[in-house]
């Protein structure tokens, strides 16, 4: 994915975290706190329902014309400007599209907005399940926050966010280099929804952002300093061990090693299944 595009608060502050790497084209829409003098910046008129905002979208197609072919687009349902996301992703259909999609906690919504987070949420996994979407990333915020443990109330988005980006970046970038070592591994095409997840080096320790139903395919890949990977006899078994910790035998696996120059060593996990996640 080279374009990150940004849907409503939530979408437009993760799409700005992207910024901080080069690699990536970033495009905000929203209803409000945008500058339109902000290039690749579209400010939709705000709307009362999410099925005005789904009617009244304008063509999006001169902001779009820039746009590459490789998409991540971002959006929370909570928000009743999600009710855009399909008209939104239709006029982008000719480009490969990938969605993340963060799930708020439910508890503190009104029931307007749980309705239309569900609403958002269950259509975006049958357009990645009928293969209108390449694939769909869900993730939780709750579950994100546990991960994290105690935030600050202040900053407390930006936590999560950066630790979100920060993921979707490395694997990102992962995939667009050669491996030190591999296993041979191609997902299904029916396995298109996802999460991520982080992986513990030592233990083997694995925590998804997302609960996934019946998930049946594990991609690993781990950031291991350069030194270790010279002078680490054991370390191939530990990795492998350590996947067998979090598989079964209904779930096909594969990993990737990559040498780097950090001092600490870095783990991550995508999880799939053809199931949609509640």
């Amino acid at each position: 994915m080279d374009t990150i595009i940004g849907l409503g608060k939530a979408g437009c502050a993760i799409a700005e975290k992207f910024s901080q790497y080069p690699q990536y084209n970033i495009y905000k829409i929203d209803s409000e706190g945008l500058d339109k003098k902000e290039p690749n910046c579209y400010l939709l008129k705000r709307e009362e329902s999410p099925e005005k905002y789904e009617t009244q979208i304008p063509s999006l197609k001169t902001f779009f014309k820039s746009v590459t072919d490789d998409i991540l687009f971002v959006v929370s349902g909570s928000g009743i400007i999600s009710g855009a996301s399909l008209r939104a992703l239709q006029q982008l259909s000719d480009k490969n599209i990938n969605v993340l999609y963060i799930k708020p906690d439910l508890k503190f919504l009104g029931k307007i907005n749980i309705a239309q987070e569900r609403l958002v949420r269950n259509v975006l996994q049958e357009y990645a399940r009928s293969g209108v979407i390449e694939r769909i990333y869900l993730v939780d915020n709750k579950i994100v926050e546990e991960i994290l443990g105690e935030i600050p109330i202040v900053g407390y988005y930006d936590k999560l966010n950066d630790l979100i980006v920060s993921i979707i970046h490395m694997i990102n970038v992962y995939n667009h280099q050669a491996p030190i070592h591999e296993t041979s591994f191609i997902s299904h095409d029916t396995t298109r929804i996802s999460t991520v997840g982080i992986v513990d080096i030592q233990d083997g320790e694995e925590k998804l952002f997302f609960l996934l139903d019946n998930v049946c395919e594990k991609s690993y890949y781990y950031a291991i300093n350069s030194e270790t990977l010279e002078t680490d006899g054991k370390l191939l078994r530990k990795l492998t061990d350590g996947i067998n910790k979090n598989i079964s035998e209904e779930v096909s696996a594969g990993f990737q090693v990559h040498s780097t120059s950090y001092k600490d060593n870095y783990g991550y996990v995508i999880a799939n299944t053809n199931q949609a996640g509640n």
